[in-house]
């Protein structure tokens, strides 16, 4: 049973409580930057100053001694490190990084239109699965998953940034607004047990849902009426498409997507999935690629543009 844990609204207190329940952290600034790297692994300091035994390393492997030495690498979860650091430095935020402790985070910042983006989401792909759910100081969200086991585009909607190799702050870290990070509810902080969901998997991962339209077989087209239509001349018309046409050029695409697949021409996860990303190259936004591409699979067939 995933129980809920206390957090201490003291920050040094609060870095100690997630060290004893297994949460990897380290200190980090006001402005969010981690600690800085040690003067010994800093190979770019004039020659007077620079550690003659420096060797090129990666961070995970440093052997400087010097326990904030490179951000995120240097978490931890010993008591005895982590009441020095806050004892050090008692007003350190907390960081906390996201893929070493097997989370990912969907991270929503309204102020870029993030509460727009998810509400799109939801109802395009459904609600997300409940999880654990952090407020940020920003007045923001945080929603915790399980990582997944591979690696997630960085920010796939406006305002939303899948956190997976990166880092979040904590609750009760304060943001620069003055405000301070917490836990959404009843302010507990619960072990993200819930998988990342499938409906936010890279066009990659997606698993394949067999359907009613069915690949049979690769036709070579032309874009003009009676001929097939093939995924590569498809995405080819949008993104030949003008400035203030390129909506209408990607709808024109999907409809014809639809009505070749229908035929058993042409796989239409390919198709779309080619042509979300033609459309997001042509500068259209991602909500309205979703839209255009949706409302294309609700149109009735246009038999003109039918395979001959």
């Amino acid at each position: 049973m995933n129980v809920g844990i206390t957090i201490p609204a003291e920050l040094p207190a609060a870095a100690e409580t997630y060290a004893a329940a297994g949460v990897k952290i380290f200190r980090v600034r006001p402005d969010k930057a981690p600690y800085k790297n040690c003067r010994l692994c800093a190979p770019q300091l004039p020659s007077r100053e620079r550690n003659p035994d420096y060797i090129d390393h990666r961070p995970e492997d440093c052997r400087c001694g010097v326990s904030t030495c490179h951000g995120f690498w240097a978490s931890t979860t010993d008591l005895a490190t982590v009441r020095q650091w806050w004892k050090e430095e008692p007003h350190a935020n907390i960081g906390a990084p996201c893929k070493l402790n097997g989370w990912a985070v969907v991270d929503v910042d309204p102020r870029n239109g993030g509460d727009y983006s998810l509400r799109g989401i939801e109802q395009m792909k459904g609600v997300l699965p409940g999880t654990a759910m952090q407020i940020t100081g920003g007045d923001g969200l945080h929603i915790l998953y399980r990582s997944p086991g591979f690696d997630l585009p960085g920010e796939p909607f406006p305002g939303i940034d899948f956190k997976h190799n990166g880092y979040i702050l904590l609750a009760p870290s304060v943001h620069s607004s003055g405000l301070r990070y917490q836990w959404y509810g009843d302010r507990k902080f619960y072990h993200p047990e819930v998988p990342w969901p499938a409906t936010l998997f890279p066009p990659k991962e997606q698993p394949r849902v067999p359907g009613r339209r069915r690949p049979t077989q690769s036709v070579s087209g032309v874009r003009r009426p009676g001929k097939h239509w093939t995924v590569d001349t498809l995405v080819q018309h949008v993104m030949d498409s003008s400035e203030g046409n390129r909506n209408a050029s990607l709808y024109f695409a999907a409809c014809r997507a639809n009505e070749t697949a229908d035929a058993g021409h042409l796989d239409l996860y390919d198709a779309e999935t080619a042509l979300a990303d033609a459309g997001r190259a042509v500068g259209l936004a991602e909500g309205e690629v979703a839209a255009t591409i949706k409302s294309a699979a609700r149109r009735s067939p246009d038999n003109q543009w039918a395979a001959a």
